[in-house]
């Protein structure tokens, strides 16, 4: 479908032959369509270094669970040296009491005798000592690890909490339109809210519709208060492919524009911080269904928990 401005253009041309329009005026809409491209190449530069940013981010997240794992698996393997220690110091304490009973019995016998026997015991109890001092050593490290896990395990269950209760929050606040294209879900500690293409935009356009608009500014003034959170919005395409000499020129131009243009009602009717906000165009390369174009062209707000006290712990 034709979109205004590619009629615009269409029309323009036979305005200047039908209606004689200044070539003065025709030349200054052309600059400013020009003008128009180059900002638009410009701002595709940067959400695309912005993507690439997310997606580091994601990958840094990834790593960070994995170190966690491993964190958790070497706390285990801890908690094994201590329990075979724990074994060991008991069978070196039985020793040690057989050992001092056999030479109270041969107290009698030859200096010689006693003399080995000694030796023996006082290489026992050295060992004894050693054992004892590597199992308080081992108690030591142990309980630190599993104070860290315990605080890694709390920190990660208070985000899980957060993103529950600011799923149960944005839930009451867009209510009205749950079933005007508008989904709240829930999942590994983000929150992703859902608005479909028909409540946003006409076809082919980036233009936001007052009903739209609305669900924007409710989602924008539930959220603004969440300064724990990163907030990426993400324009998404179905996967059918148009050329157009004037902008949106393909897919992609759409999503990056569509979800630039949510930016701008977020940020314009609340307190969000712009430093929050990430904007993204996906194109068609992220479909939620591929049997079903409609479920695919859509916006969707991901609220993520800043994780730098995470990345802090893991550090150490």
């Amino acid at each position: 479908m034709m979109s205004r401005q590619s009629t615009v253009w269409v029309a323009l041309p036979i305005l200047l032959v039908t209606g004689c329009v200044p070539m003065s005026q025709f030349a200054e809409v052309r600059d400013d369509r020009d003008a128009l491209d180059q900002d638009l190449e410009t701002l595709t530069q940067q959400v695309e270094a912005l993507r690439l940013a997310v997606a580091e981010k994601d990958g840094q997240a990834r790593e960070d669970a994995r170190s966690m794992e491993a964190l958790a698996a070497d706390t285990a393997r801890c908690g094994t040296a201590l329990r075979r220690c724990g074994a060991r110091n008991a069978e070196l304490e039985a020793l040690n009491a057989m050992l001092t009973e056999e030479l109270e019995r041969k107290r009698s016998a030859s200096g010689a005798e006693q003399a080995a026997l000694l030796s023996e015991l006082q290489r026992i109890r050295a060992d004894l000592q050693f054992q004892e001092d590597s199992l308080l050593a081992l108690e030591r490290d142990l309980r630190d690890r599993e104070a860290r896990v315990a605080e890694l395990t709390r920190m990660l269950e208070a985000q899980k909490s957060a993103g529950e209760a600011l799923k149960a929050k944005l839930n009451d606040a867009l209510f009205a339109f749950r079933n005007r294209g508008l989904e709240v879900e829930e999942r590994d500690g983000k929150v992703y809210v859902r608005l479909a293409s028909k409540l946003l935009f006409a076809s082919g356009s980036t233009a936001i519709d007052p009903e739209g608009r609305d669900a924007l500014i409710g989602l924008a003034r539930a959220i603004e208060g969440e300064a724990g959170f990163e907030i990426v919005v993400e324009g998404h395409t179905d996967d059918v492919a148009f050329n157009s000499p004037t902008s949106p020129k393909n897919n992609w131009e759409l999503s990056v524009l569509r979800s630039t243009a949510v930016v701008d009602v977020l940020t314009a009717n609340s307190a969000l911080d712009p430093a929050q906000l990430t904007a993204a165009g996906r194109s068609e390369f992220h479909p939620r269904d591929p049997e079903d174009r409609n479920r695919n062209r859509r916006i969707e707000v991901v609220l993520s928990p800043k994780l730098d006290g995470l990345y802090d712990l893991l550090e150490e």
